[in-house]
């Protein structure tokens, strides 16, 4: 029976790593915290790009050829993430004390022999050679949004990652600005990786049985509790859109009660969801009018990107960073103006044209964000961090 730090491979079989691997490559490890998090947002990001390494190492990529590459993660990974060429140690975490970072920060620093690569916000502080993806600062521009631990953790933290680590990743123009102007990270070593998506192919909206609304044409939207989310801007809309005849659909996590402990009526023409999958995404937004994403502040706006993968025109706010991300493929209004929200949808639904225009414009600037072509930047991440390794000695 192994301890509790004791690594051993998804199989069962325990293994030390060496440091150092056979044929001279470099060791990188990737942190594998993700696998403990739900599939969404940062760990959807961490997921992506761990099947995408995987695929260029499986391919023999010449970037890949330099590097001997291994994921540590606090549990197994899941089956249908199918790692071909990069195997898995799974390091457990303690069983006392159990609070967030411990696994992160005291755990996974003593099984990294060589590089780390770390995807989601915060990392080890205590491993120096080591790429950490910071997606946002959004506890500072958006503070409300966030519990006080939460908040003070990100602020502690970030900077010491900052200062210490080889190289900071950050996945749009506008977090890098933040970044710097919030000292956590100068601008040098910054490099921004955007997300990708691809992975969109693999929904499919005919396995979905998701009800649509039927009484005529219907908006999308997700439904977020966050403040920043700006879900009150969709609820101001929706009778806007009900006096011409068209509805919204909302899913995620907000239902009824959530929405009346807020004291806001749900509008007669709004249909909740909750929670759905990748399916049911696809199903809603291969037949809605529009995708709207109302945010005051996006890290990168996945969503967005989504939608224009799938073929769904895009509302979005004038909020950083989605004009950035989305360009000219989507419509812009202020997220504190709901009179001129309705009239994007009704522009929408009145010319056949743009939204044609619109469809094409987001099929292609959806292409133009390729997880495998992340995946590359940070293969040339570490790339570079083991020259300027070698060429130190």
């Amino acid at each position: 029976m192994t301890g509790l730090s004791d690594p051993v491979v998804s199989s069962g079989v325990r293994m030390e790593p060496p440091t150092a691997s056979p044929g001279g490559r470099a060791r990188w490890t990737i942190n594998g915290d993700f696998l403990a998090l739900a599939p969404y947002g940062v760990a959807r990001y961490a997921l992506e790009l761990t099947s995408a390494l995987d695929a260029l190492v499986t391919a023999g990529h010449p970037l890949a050829r330099r590097v001997d590459l291994d994921l540590v993660a606090p549990r197994p990974a899941p089956d249908w993430l199918d790692l071909k060429g990069i195997p898995v140690r799974v390091v457990p975490e303690f069983g006392r004390p159990r609070l967030p970072q411990v696994w992160v920060q005291v755990q996974l620093p003593r099984h990294v022999p060589g590089g780390l690569v770390s995807f989601c916000n915060l990392a080890p502080v205590a491993v120096r050679r080591q790429i950490v993806c910071i997606h946002d600062l959004q506890t500072r521009t958006m503070p409300d949004s966030y519990g006080a631990g939460f908040r003070l953790a990100h602020r502690l933290i970030l900077p010491l990652l900052g200062r210490r680590v080889r190289r900071v990743t950050t996945v749009s123009r506008e977090s890098l600005e933040h970044l710097v102007g919030y000292g956590v990270a100068p601008r040098e070593k910054i490099s921004v990786t955007h997300n990708g998506s691809d992975h969109v192919r693999r929904w499919d909206g005919a396995r979905s049985s998701l009800p649509l609304p039927e009484d005529g044409p219907y908006v999308f939207a997700l439904g977020r509790r966050q403040p920043h989310k700006n879900l009150d801007l969709i609820l101001d809309l929706a009778p806007l859109l009900d006096a011409v005849g068209i509805a919204v659909l909302i899913a995620g996590e907000v239902d009824a009660a959530f929405i009346a402990r807020h004291g806001r009526p749900v509008p007669p023409n709004v249909h909740l969801v909750g929670r759905i999958g990748d399916d049911d995404v696809r199903r809603a937004l291969e037949h809605a009018l529009a995708f709207l994403l109302p945010s005051r502040s996006e890290g990168f706006g996945i969503p967005a990107v989504e939608a224009m993968a799938c073929g769904c025109p895009v509302v979005a706010s004038t909020s950083p960073c989605l004009p950035e991300i989305c360009g000219e493929a989507a419509v812009y209004a202020d997220p504190d103006d709901p009179a001129a929200w309705r009239d994007a949808v009704v522009w929408l639904r009145a010319s056949e044209r743009e939204r044609h225009r619109l469809v094409q414009a987001g099929h292609q600037a959806a292409a133009s964000y390729s997880w495998s072509r992340i995946a590359e930047q940070y293969l040339a991440l570490m790339t570079a961090v083991d020259d300027e390794e070698t060429v130190g000695c």
